[in-house]
């Protein structure tokens, strides 16, 4: 029962992956309004779903998740401190952004963390998870309260939009709501439930998701690292919506060598995926003589896509073989 749990998790992530950096690479509005309603929700709700409650001391948690998620964030954005700079100077004798501005990018001091923004993701899940751990830990009852609290604050921070604050710390109560909601999912086995798992439950689900997003949410274009929602309820039904139709669609798919590969080094995509922007720029500036737009139909965006998670499946697949 665990294996086939793990396995449709590893397709989700592998899919939800490959949506974020679809989004990421020049999509248009109709496409950003279905992928970025439920795609950062979706690895919270993920995160919460395989936390497992252990009889493990604070400072060891502390550790783990300092290696799992810190040290991964630092390591990128030394590598992305490097590249971009290094371009820089060699295209204009200047470093990308003023030095002082990069430094506090690289700690995350001011809400930004440079040119490599979705390593924003790293740092604000290491928050949910020390939150989460402590409040499993240490609030035995009344946890119905601390949800409560959350969605308050939650609701309150949507309404400040475009704020940044240290650490990502103004989307910290919206994360947790949803990676509680994914721990509880697990908890009371919701996904598990055969009245939800026929495709007729599927479809509903997309459809309602989708009138959700494009109507009642007025086709907002959410940006969830700076709490631009929209309304902050019809976006939480909204995100919710996607996320259980999303995961279901991908328990149907059940284990795929494909996804699993892309799921299970989901972390450095994520972490990489923007320096084929790099690569992207530089290519249609050289054959083409300008620069690239900021949208592109969708299946240009489609065929990015494809290029870039083609080069990732030989780089991970050579990998998986220099390890046997």
């Amino acid at each position: 029962m665990a294996t086939k749990r793990i396995d449709w998790i590893d397709t989700a992530k592998g899919i939800g992956i490959f949506l974020v950096v679809w989004g990421h690479f020049y999509a248009d509005d109709t496409l950003k309004i279905i992928i970025y309603g439920f795609h950062m929700p979706l690895f919270f709700f993920l995160s919460g779903y395989l936390y497992k409650i252990r009889d493990i001391r604070f400072l060891p948690f502390l550790k783990k998740k300092s290696q799992q998620l810190l040290l991964p964030f630092f390591i990128f954005q030394i590598l992305t401190f490097a590249i971009v700079n290094g371009l820089s100077l060699v295209g204009s004798g200047q470093l990308y952004e003023p030095l002082m501005k990069q430094v506090s990018q690289f700690f995350f001091l001011q809400g930004e963390v440079g040119f490599n923004s979705p390593l924003w993701f790293l740092v604000v899940l290491f928050s949910v998870e020390i939150v989460f751990y402590l409040c499993t830990r240490y609030v035995k009852k009344g946890q119905w309260l601390v949800i409560a609290l959350l969605f308050i604050l939650a609701f309150l921070l949507s309404k400040n939009e475009d704020i940044r604050v240290m650490f990502g710390l103004q989307v910290l109560p919206v994360s947790l709501l949803f990676y509680y909601v994914g721990f509880k999912c697990k908890e009371w086995r919701i996904l598990e439930r055969k009245a939800w798992s026929s495709w007729y439950m599927i479809i509903l689900g997309a459809i309602a998701y989708l009138c959700t997003m494009f109507y009642l949410n007025q086709g907002q274009i959410v940006g969830f690292r700076s709490n631009n929602l929209g309304n902050f309820f019809l976006f939480a039904v909204g995100a919710l919506l996607g996320i259980i139709t999303f995961c279901l669609i991908c328990k149907k798919i059940g284990k795929s060598v494909l996804w699993e590969l892309f799921g299970r080094n989901s972390l450095i995509i994520m972490g990489t995926h923007y320096f084929f922007l790099i690569l992207f720029a530089n290519a249609w500036k050289l054959f083409m003589h300008e620069t690239l737009a900021a949208v592109y139909p969708i299946w240009v965006t489609l065929l990015l896509t494809v290029f870039a998670f083609s080069v990732y499946y030989v780089i991970f697949r050579i990998i998986q073989k220099l390890k046997k």
